[in-house]
């Protein structure tokens, strides 16, 4: 982690515009055949992508920390509206939103415990 934090924020914040747009693109594409390990798998792979989500945009602004999870948890609905509303082989579904703002949560957490490692934040 603290390799990430050295990055230059403009770039930690390119890292995560981009990939809030590739998350996006995947989750609107057909969905392939998943090889499934346990039935709430799909859940855990929601909750840890936001939880990296939440450390990147955290990492590029650390100081917007509450703006962030809460734009993420309101990203998270908007991929299950466009879900259900915009493709043809995915419905939107309220548990995936729960594991994304579990995600957030937790990733919000860790930020609160990173915030004294932050380049950033030793100065203010």
């Amino acid at each position: 982690m603290d390799a990430l934090l050295r990055l230059p924020p403009l770039l930690l914040r390119g890292l995560f515009a981009s990939a809030l747009v590739a998350i996006f693109i995947l989750a609107m594409i057909p969905l392939p055949e998943a090889f499934s390990m346990f039935s709430f798998q799909d859940k855990l792979e929601h909750c840890a992508s936001f939880i990296v989500l939440m450390l990147m945009g955290w990492a590029g602004a650390p100081r917007h920390a509450r703006s962030i999870a809460i734009g993420l948890v309101l990203y998270g609905l908007l991929i299950e509206v466009c879900q259900d509303q915009f493709t043809l082989n995915r419905v939107g579904d309220p548990w995936d939103l729960l594991a994304d703002s579990i995600g957030v949560l937790i990733g919000h957490s860790l930020s609160g415990h990173l915030n004294l490692r932050h380049p950033a934040l030793k100065t203010a």
